[in-house]
């Protein structure tokens, strides 16, 4: 009986190596990072950004990719959803009259630098579409068009045809001056049956270059992901490297269909799921010929990892701080990264007390990353 159990036993064991063998080692991993700001209208905003799944040998097997925002709150929405976020969206409102219809919405969100006017800033456009009277007969010459970023900015009939067109080409429809506007509302399936119908509807398209709405977006990150078989490490690698802030969004075409920044927030979520902590702190120490030293260090800025050279003379007083590597955003976080920037001479001369050099308002995260690398340097220099 005890050579048979043992047999049983050891068979069991064959049986259950085979199964592991033949299923290869899996693992779970789980991240959940809050990031804190304010939105572009100045109100708070918490986005949670949520990345978990399973590796199978090392490849990412399963995975879930969400944002949250305000997590926790009343007002709590995923920016996967299509009602999430306004990109590459188009909303639609038809309401009834004591005379008939009217369209009192008709928005399209997206992004094209030809809207922008030499403005940069708004080549995101958000612009609304209404109708006081609407039937058949209206056509999309026929509408008041507003933007909604600019209200002071008037928005001529050529450029409703290009922001509007994004909407229509999705659909096949060649958009002109008199496409009648039943067409488009259809799209949103408020006109049906050869009448208009009283609702609101949201829908998306194909934007510029390719991405369609923010979580469609989201979901294609994750369909490359799990196609590519990558692991953490190669996810990790691709948010720190592709689609950044300074790459032109018509060469962000690493991800087919996303075309949305992969901002330093990636990067964090995944570092975590990998080691459970984001990464800062002294990479490599150097003693120079001429009697400095060289403290590499690496904080978490806006646009991801910066990686500070905090240069130490003879004497051990900091002489020169410079940022080897940074993504942060140009005109904001990028002004104090730069070589000579008024904030680093101001590190420099505050390095006997640090909490008297103040953070940047409006690059709040990125002077204190910069803070933080030199606070790093400083303890690393007095071991």
């Amino acid at each position: 009986m005890k050579k048979l159990l043992t047999l049983l036993l050891a068979l069991a064991l064959l049986v259950s190596a085979a199964a592991l063998a033949e299923g290869g080692k899996v693992e779970p991993f789980s991240a959940e990072y809050e990031m804190k700001g304010t939105t572009s209208a100045g109100k708070p905003k918490n986005d949670t950004f949520i990345f978990e799944g399973e590796t199978t040998d090392g490849i990412i097997t399963k995975l879930n990719f969400d944002i949250i925002r305000n997590k926790g709150t009343e007002g709590e929405y995923s920016k996967k959803g299509i009602m999430g976020y306004m990109m590459n969206v188009s909303d639609a409102k038809v309401e009834k009259t004591d005379s008939g219809m009217k369209l009192s919405q008709f928005t399209v969100y997206g992004y094209d630098p030809a809207f922008a006017d030499g403005d940069p800033y708004y080549a995101q456009f958000m612009v609304n579409a209404s109708c006081d009277s609407l039937t058949d007969a209206t056509a999309f010459a026929d509408l008041t068009f507003s933007d909604m970023a600019r209200p002071d900015h008037a928005v001529t009939l050529d450029k409703a045809l290009l922001v509007y067109g994004y909407l229509a080409n999705d659909a096949g429809i060649a958009l002109t001056g008199e496409t009648p506007v039943k067409e488009l509302i259809a799209l949103h399936g408020l006109y049906k049956d050869g009448a208009f119908v009283e609702g609101t509807n949201r829908v998306s398209f194909a934007g510029y270059n390719g991405g369609r709405s923010y979580g469609e977006q989201i979901d294609a990150i994750v369909d490359y992901i799990l196609a590519n078989s990558m692991t953490l490490e190669d996810v990790y690698e691709m948010f720190r490297t592709v689609n950044q802030a300074d790459t032109d969004i018509k060469d962000r075409d690493v991800v087919s269909g996303a075309t949305i920044t992969f901002v330093g927030d990636f990067q964090r979520m995944v570092y975590l799921a990998m080691y459970g902590k984001l990464f800062e702190g002294v990479v490599n120490t150097t003693a120079n010929a001429d009697g400095s030293t060289k403290v590499e260090v690496v904080t978490q800025g806006f646009g991801g990892e910066i990686e500070t050279n905090v240069t130490f003379g003879a004497d051990g007083r900091i002489a020169a701080i410079a940022v080897r590597d940074a993504q942060e955003t140009d005109g904001i976080g990028a002004v104090l990264t730069a070589d000579g920037s008024e904030y680093l001479a101001a590190l420099i001369a505050g390095q006997d007390d640090l909490s008297a050099v103040e953070s940047v308002s409006g690059a709040t995260i990125t002077s204190n990353a910069l803070k933080t690398a030199v606070e790093y340097a400083l303890a690393e220099m007095a071991k």
